[in-house]
């Protein structure tokens, strides 16, 4: 258990008897040591005056109680962080900018402060966009600054809604599902508030007999195993763009469907002779997170063979398999790559089609849904699918990852059963102090 302690710390360092900045200094184990500017700034007399006097009068006495409550501030947060206490946590309460109870923006902005703390840079960024969009609607031509919790009712978002995916030239701008997503960031700060003892539970505009948040219908198409064998097989020629998408395509296509993000994220560590495995970038900060268990994907020929071409060559444990992450990047940077990288291959996936002439829009979700759909049929899960009316693959993922290894095998082999080349076997890999590709 870390040993924490709190001091005041005051030294004049301007010059003559200007003021200075009121610092706490901070100990751990009494050997690491941080110290945290206050808002206080006062002179050497001002100092001894006031917090070293017994019985200080006037303005001497109200800044001896400002000085006592920052150091009481400072002490409630080290007792409330505990075993957890870490200086950046600390620091991060210490300057948590106090906020308006009944106004829904600070609390956002509360809230994408901790996102930003925890490097959750993307769910941080449509928090952003969420407040924003609700500002935007409130105040029409001039955005509003502020909103209260009241102002949020039934009528409100019904409005909101009709505003958000309104018409433009015979067009809607937006679709059902975005304000999906807005609204269920705004039921989560109402949920919030009201956990805090902030706003009543009467101030709740959301679910039975009130307002219902669109789903929206988000329809999931598939690339039909013609259109698959076509983009496959054409040779691209010197074409490296086109080449290098469809060969990302199919790999997130062969394994699992899987999510750019995670596969930029794949590492050595994660591969073992005849697999990979990986958890989902999008579902490892969620409650259930722990109890989720890694999905498994067999390495087949075309998965080798895609691994030996663009793969990183330094095999080690901690490296990232493919080079579009390096280790150095913080989750922000992390997140504009990807981004860019899933525009470059979706801009060049439908460059390919058409090409091709086929007549699709094609993109890197494309990819997931064609997977879904083929391993759905090629394992019974059809009927499941639709009766339980899935919205996400979590439940295709669970019948998955029940599966022996040998029919997952079989299955991933069918995933390119237009190939002659996937039915031959695939040599198991070595690890000695590092992976050989055969």
């Amino acid at each position: 258990m870390a040993e924490v302690s709190l001091y005041i710390d005051f030294r004049n360092v301007e010059d003559k008897n200007g003021p200075a900045t009121l610092k706490l200094r901070v100990y751990v184990n009494r050997d690491n040591i941080r110290f945290f500017k206050t808002k206080l700034s006062l002179t050497t007399d001002q100092f001894n005056n006031s917090y070293h006097s017994k019985n200080p009068r006037g303005d001497n006495k109200d800044l001896k109680a400002k000085i006592k409550a920052t150091l009481d501030k400072a002490e409630k947060i080290i007792e409330d962080l505990g075993d957890g206490f870490t200086f950046e946590k600390f620091e991060n309460q210490l300057y948590k900018s106090s906020y308006d109870k009944n106004n829904i923006v600070s609390y956002f902005n509360e809230y994408i402060k901790e996102l930003d703390t925890d490097d959750r840079v993307g769910t941080a960024d449509l928090y952003r966009l969420t407040i924003k969009s609700i500002l935007q609607f409130k105040g029409g031509d001039k955005p509003a600054i502020s909103i209260n919790f009241q102002t949020i009712t039934v009528k409100f978002l019904d409005d909101y809604e009709k505003w958000f995916t309104k018409e433009v030239e015979g067009k809607k701008t937006k679709s059902l599902t975005s304000v999906g997503m807005y609204l269920r960031n705004l039921r989560f700060i109402f949920n919030q508030a009201i956990a805090k003892g902030d706003i009543t539970a009467d101030s709740y505009p959301f679910g039975k007999d009130k307002y219902n948040i669109p789903t929206g219908s988000n329809t999931k198409k598939a690339i039909d195993n013609e259109t698959l064998k076509i983009m496959y097989k054409v040779d691209l020629l010197d074409d490296s763009s086109l080449k290098m998408a469809r060969d990302y395509w199919f790999f997130s296509y062969q394994c699992n469907g899987m999510n750019f993000k995670d596969i930029a994220s794949l590492r050595f560590r994660d591969i073992s002779e005849n697999s990979f495995s990986f958890k989902r970038q999008k579902t490892k900060r969620t409650i259930k997170a722990k109890n989720i268990a890694p999905i498994l994907v067999p390495i087949t020929v075309p998965v080798r063979d895609f691994i030996n071409k663009y793969g990183n060559k330094d095999h080690k444990p901690d490296n990232f398999v493919f080079p579009i992450f390096t280790r150095d990047m913080n989750e922000k940077e992390k997140m504009k790559v990807n981004r860019n990288f899933i525009r470059l291959v979706n801009e060049n996936m439908q460059r390919l089609a058409d090409k091709l002439g086929l007549k699709i829009r094609i993109g890197t979700m494309a990819a997931r849904h064609s997977f879904t759909t083929k391993v759905t049929k090629a394992a019974g899960l059809e009927f499941a699918q639709e009766a339980l009316g899935h919205t996400s693959l979590n439940t295709t993922q669970n019948y998955w990852a029940g599966f022996e290894t040998k029919v997952k095998t079989e299955i991933a082999n069918s995933m390119l059963d237009f190939d002659e080349e996937v039915k031959k076997p695939v040599k198991k890999w070595r690890r000695k102090n590092k992976i050989i590709f055969i």
